[in-house]
């Protein structure tokens, strides 16, 4: 089950409490037991989490983890925080989203990426989650990194580009407030932000290698990032279920179902230690096998029920798959 570290629901608390909410009426409407909320090292379900961006929409209005995002404080997040700020760079800063995020959850991933000479983009997953919770969720990971990093720089710091997958909001004047400039990508295939290179090189005023050395072994004494092992091929599959009922399989269709790029998708696949076409064979498999599991049905029928456009398109699939000896569905001539 995916965790969160109660931390993040404290201030979270604390910011809606200082909204105007009733802290002790907020941790009734998650259902923990008030310790959690002051207890060391507590973990909670990550559905939580999302509830509690559910309620504060309920109350506060749909921008509500934007306005909580723009008061973020330096240090809210303990360790997690001092391993940014201590950095010499915002790249270098940035670079510790990812390999230190179990310190505050085991539901998401950051992964900054370099696009090209100009521009970087950190990515944000999340595990499990839906609805507004998770869009919530999501743009409150992404609008915080922004704010703390604003915090530590002397320069006007803008992203290039914001994507969300959330539907685009009757307005974007909130939007705006936070992530100034930028292009702002709704309905987009990822959550994520993009940078210029020329503002990653920017130095933190926070800089402290004597901390950071410091803060070193506490780092690597931490669990490592949330693997991908089980959790895309797992997702993949569900996708590809519903891609072959539709009768449109492919990689751009399956990546559209999981709102990411088809791109994205084969690299979360390969760090899973599988490739597209495995688990495409997979899936007829386990779908045939679901449907006839005494192997009744016609090679026609096979076909349509695998997403083939005939029963030879089939069968020499069939053949590939035997040549590569690679497991696939069991044919019916």
């Amino acid at each position: 089950m995916a965790t969160d570290q109660s931390l993040l629901h404290r201030f979270v608390i604390s910011q809606l409490g200082a909204a105007g909410l009733d802290r002790a009426q907020l941790i009734r409407d998650l259902g923990v037991p008030d310790w959690t909320m002051t207890g060391h090292d507590v973990h909670l379900p990550s559905a939580t989490f999302s509830r509690l961006w559910e309620v504060g929409e309920h109350r506060l209005g749909p921008d509500v983890a934007l306005q909580v995002a723009r008061r973020y404080e330096l240090s809210s997040l303990g360790l997690y925080d001092y391993l940014f700020a201590s950095a010499p760079t915002l790249g270098s800063g940035l670079a510790t989203c990812g390999p230190y995020i179990t310190a505050v959850t085991t539901n998401h991933r950051f992964d900054l990426v370099a696009d090209n000479e100009h521009e970087s983009t950190l990515y944000l997953e999340m595990f499990d989650g839906e609805g507004r919770g998770r869009d919530h969720t999501q743009l409150w990971g992404l609008s915080a990194v922004l704010s703390r990093a604003r915090r530590v720089v002397d320069a006007p710091l803008n992203p290039v580009r914001v994507s969300l997958r959330q539907a685009a909001p009757p307005s974007v004047d909130g939007f705006r407030a936070v992530f100034g400039s930028a292009t702002l990508e709704f309905d987009a295939a990822t959550d994520s932000m993009t940078f210029r290179s020329a503002d990653l090189n920017l130095p933190l005023t926070t800089a402290d290698p004597v901390l950071a050395a410091v803060l070193e072994p506490l780092a690597a004494a931490l669990a490592p990032p949330p693997t991908l092992t089980s959790a895309w091929p797992s997702r993949v599959a569900e996708a590809l279920d519903e891609a072959i009922e539709g009768g449109v399989v492919s990689l751009d269709s399956v990546a559209k179902i999981l709102t990411i790029s088809p791109r994205t998708l084969q690299r979360r696949l390969a760090e899973s230690g599988t490739t597209w076409r495995a688990e495409l064979d997979r899936a007829r498999s386990t779908r045939l096998a679901r449907a006839s599991p005494g192997g009744e049905l016609s090679g026609t029928k096979q076909a349509q029920l695998l997403g083939y456009s005939d029963a030879g398109s089939l069968r020499r699939a069939a053949r590939r798959w035997s040549a590569g000896s690679r497991p696939g569905p069991n044919v019916t001539s």
